[in-house]
C-alpha cells in the first residue's frame, strides 16, 4: 500500500507524528485510489513515498507540508507499464516501463486534501499559527478540505482543549474559503513555473 512519510531519517518524533498525521488525513482511500497504484494484482504496486526538507518553519507545519504534498501529488506522472507474462512455467513474469511523461498516468488522486488548521483564543479563531501561538491556544482543530470541490473530507482535534461547536459551522465555511484561494495561489505558481523561461 502507499505510504506518506514526512521529515526522514533524522526528523525526531515530531516528524514521525507529523508522518502519521498526514497519511491518516491524506492518504486514505476516499483521496487516493489505491486500485489505480496497482500494475499487477498480488506481484507489483507502485510504493509512494513523499519526502519533506522543512528548512525552516513561520507559520503551521502541518498546513505548509499538506500545501506541498497537494503540489507534489497534482504534478505527478506515474510512468506506463506494461506486464509481459512469463511464457513458460516457472519463468518470471517481467515488466516494460516507458517513462515518457506523455504516455505516463497522472497520480490517482479522487481528491485533493489540504489541510487547514485552525486555533480557538476564546471566541476567536486564528490560522495559519505560529508556534507560539499554539502554545496559547485554548484548542485546535486541524481541517482537510478538498480543494477541487470545497468539501471538508476530514476533521481532526490536535492537542488538548475543547472546540466551541457552536461556532463549528462558520469555521467550516472559512476553512474551505482559506483552501481556495491557498489552491488558487498554488495554482499560479504551478501555471507559472510551467512557462517557459
Amino acid at each position: 500500500p502507499p505510504a506518506g512519510r514526512a521529515g526522514g531519517g533524522g526528523g525526531g518524533g515530531g516528524s514521525r507524528q507529523l508522518s502519521v498525521l498526514l497519511e491518516t488525513l491524506c492518504a486514505s482511500d476516499d483521496i487516493v485510489d489505491r486500485r489505480a497504484l496497482c500494475v499487477l494484482p498480488g506481484s507489483f504496486a507502485w510504493e509512494v513515498y513523499v519526502d519533506v526538507l522543512v528548512l525552516t518553519s513561520g507559520g503551521n507545519l502541518l498546513d505548509s507540508v499538506s500545501l506541498a504534498l497537494c503540489a507534489a501529488l497534482s504534478e505527478t506522472i506515474l510512468p506506463k507499464v506494461e506486464v509481459i507474462e512469463a511464457m513458460e512455467e516457472g519463468e518470471v513474469v517481467q515488466l516494460r516501463v516507458d517513462d515518457r511523461p506523455e504516455v505516463g498516468a497522472a497520480f490517482p488522486l479522487r481528491r485533493l486534501p489540504l489541510c487547514v488548521t485552525v486555533a480557538q483564543l476564546g471566541r476567536q479563531f486564528l490560522f495559519d499559527v505560529t508556534s507560539d501561538e499554539e502554545l496559547c491556544a485554548d484548542a485546535m482543530l486541524c481541517v482537510v478540505v478538498d480543494a477541487k470541490t470545497g468539501e471538508v473530507v476530514g476533521l481532526h482535534k490536535l492537542g488538548r482543549g475543547l472546540f466551541d461547536l457552536a461556532s463549528l459551522p462558520a469555521m467550516l465555511q472559512r476553512c474551505r474559503a482559506s483552501a481556495a484561494a491557498l489552491m488558487m495561489q498554488l495554482d499560479r505558481e504551478l501555471a507559472f513555473k510551467g512557462q517557459p523561461m
